[in-house]
């Protein structure tokens, strides 16, 4: 059962990765509209998709994780097809809605999903695997953007939205053939008719701290790369290999790096790879508060040199916090607390770009100083959770045969 899982979230993983940094050039390049048009339509699209996450948690606890995982793939193959389709900015909002919405369904069910079908140590090495798959098809994305523009016609991209289609559509299968049983715990009964509602997990101070701390991190994965290209044409004056190396450095670590991370951390309590994450986070931010002020070639070096600490630290976050998040959810209400858990990862993305460039048009250096101690500040909150969330925050148990 979790090997069928597994290649279909894969799948999946690969299609939404691959997508992420080739939609502004198939529509660009694909559909012919302006750039500035395609970010916004985009942008809309996605702040649109993230308000229906808490209406998927609540599906989620009422229907189960297998049949939204089922739909939201379908979903994705409807918006993909659609895609070739849309040559307006409202068109284009639309269909990115839809194609956000159903991966709201993803990642809401996704985490619920992974705790019934493993245990301990388990969970966050499934985890690290799908967060490799996602990881390799944004850098088959990246390579995508340098490649297809000066040898494809416009039929090519259309070629790839429809493939991407193809792929959820592989992925609805494989999840169709999981038996029903794994929608819900043995001897629950019902399993997921709400045994809590919303103030289950909103009440759960616990919970919602976790959350809370957790958008640190989700802005430092937000922004360790996203204004590299600016800072380094418009603030150093430099070449943009620098911003490419980095971003390609980054990609080939997490890709590489995170399974044998997670394989490092099993035994040791989440809080752990957490506080490792926070603190590495925070070193790197803090190495480059002083870019501005150093020669372009003591520059390149720092940022190539946080390039490399950035995705050690995204490889310990990200599964792991996941992990803890699905721990921690409510009993019966997992699917509430997950989609409150996503807004934690969905807000800070949203809100980091307009956010970033507020703060670089003040000043390098307090760019990274924020983020620096945005990131030391999740310390404390986690040693504080740890108490409260013993059993997602302290040492996993053992891994269980699949």
């Amino acid at each position: 059962m979790l090997r069928i899982f597994l290649a279909a979230t894969l799948i999946d993983a690969l299609g939404s990765g691959l997508w992420v940094p080739f939609a502004l050039l198939f529509l660009v390049h694909g559909q012919g509209m302006g750039l500035v048009d395609a970010g916004a339509s985009l942008t809309t699209g996605a702040l649109l998709a993230l308000v229906t996450g808490p209406a998927t948690g609540a599906a989620m606890d009422r229907f189960g994780p297998r049949a939204l995982l089922i739909a939201g793939n379908l979903v994705r193959v409807a918006a993909f097809a659609a895609y070739p389709l849309a040559h307006t900015s409202w068109q284009v909002v639309v269909v990115s809605a839809v194609a956000g919405f159903g991966d709201r369904l993803f990642w809401t069910c996704n985490a619920p999903m992974v705790a019934r079908l493993t245990a301990g140590a388990d969970t966050d090495r499934v985890l690290a695997t799908q967060t490799v798959g996602r990881f390799a098809g944004a850098g088959l994305g990246a390579a995508a953007m340098a490649v297809l523009p000066t040898i494809t016609s416009p039929w090519a991209f259309h070629l790839l939205a429809y493939a991407n289609a193809a792929s959820f559509g592989i992925a609805a299968v494989l999840i169709r053939l999981l038996p029903r049983v794994v929608s819900g715990k043995a001897g629950s009964n019902p399993p997921y008719h709400s045994r809590g509602g919303w103030r289950a997990v909103l009440g759960d101070r616990a919970f919602t701290g976790f959350c809370v701390t957790h958008m640190a991190f989700t802005l430092a994965s937000a922004s360790k790369f996203s204004v590299l290209p600016i800072v380094v044409r418009d603030l150093l004056h430099g070449p943009q290999w620098i911003a490419g190396t980095a971003i390609s450095v980054g990609t080939v670590v997490v890709v590489t790096a995170q399974r044998p991370i997670v394989a490092l951390l099993a035994g040791r309590s989440r809080t752990a790879g957490l506080i490792g994450s926070a603190v590495l986070f925070a070193i790197c931010f803090a190495l480059l508060i002083p870019l501005t002020a150093v020669s372009l070639p003591v520059a390149t070096v720092l940022i190539l040199l946080t390039s490399l600490g950035f995705s050690i630290a995204e490889a310990l976050f990200g599964p792991t916090a996941t992990a803890a998040a699905a721990a921690a959810a409510p009993p019966g209400a997992e699917g509430r607390a997950s989609s409150v858990f996503q807004l934690s990862w969905g807000l800070p993305i949203a809100l980091a770009p307009g956010l970033l460039a507020t703060l670089l048009s003040t000043s390098n250096a307090l760019t990274w100083t924020i983020l620096a101690l945005t990131c030391a500040s999740a310390v404390p909150a986690l040693l504080a959770l740890r108490k409260k969330l013993p059993d997602a925050l302290r040492e996993p148990s053992p891994p269980v045969a699949a």
